[in-house]
């Protein structure tokens, strides 16, 4: 209930642009945050977290403290839909994010429900309201970036862009700036 309640306050806060204070933030660096601060839970879970900046990631004017939250959901969805020795990796340059996981991906139904308040898939966890995601959709929106999602053939992909309509051919951009999981032996 407690965690419900911190979720649903996180989401009245998303969405209120006035709560938002933007300042010149390193993605790397709260990308580098957020997977420490989900270490355990990595650990606990037996899958590798990675994260890879190209040069040139960027720094932008942002919220530091919703954009942890945004990477911090994204992250420990990956984490906790990773297989035993999955690797999560988390991959930026200069125009998006990517976080990619190993486990099942994403049903194409399930693809257009994704960001919806308290929606859980059939593959959900027990704790939770539905509401990560969402908290997600509201941040990116408050910063006009484009978050979206898709299936791969091993696991699930999120990908925040940073710029407007740079969402054309990122994938290519994602798949060529990965570290190969034999990388991570």
């Amino acid at each position: 209930m407690a965690r419900q309640v911190n979720q649903l306050l996180h989401l009245a806060e998303a969405s209120e642009t006035q709560n938002y204070v933007f300042e010149s933030v390193d993605v790397a660096a709260v990308a580098e945050d957020a997977a420490d601060y989900l270490r355990r839970l990595a650990e606990r879970r037996e899958v590798y977290v990675d994260t890879h900046s190209a040069p040139g990631a960027p720094v932008l004017q942002a919220d530091r403290g919703a954009l942890f939250m945004l990477l911090k959901n994204l992250l420990e969805n990956a984490i906790q839909h990773s297989p035993v020795g999955g690797i999560v990796a988390v991959t930026m340059d200069t125009d998006h994010l990517c976080v990619r996981d190993e486990g099942p991906g994403i049903a194409a139904g399930e693809l257009p429900k994704l960001f919806k308040r308290f929606w859980r898939g059939p593959m959900r966890r027990n704790e939770g309201a539905g509401l990560g995601l969402s908290i997600c959709a509201e941040i990116a929106a408050a910063h006009e970036w484009e978050l979206s999602a898709r299936s791969t053939e091993r696991g699930a992909e999120f990908i925040l862009c940073f710029r407007r309509n740079s969402a054309a051919n990122v994938t290519d951009r994602v798949l060529a700036t990965s570290p190969g999981a034999a990388d991570h032996s």
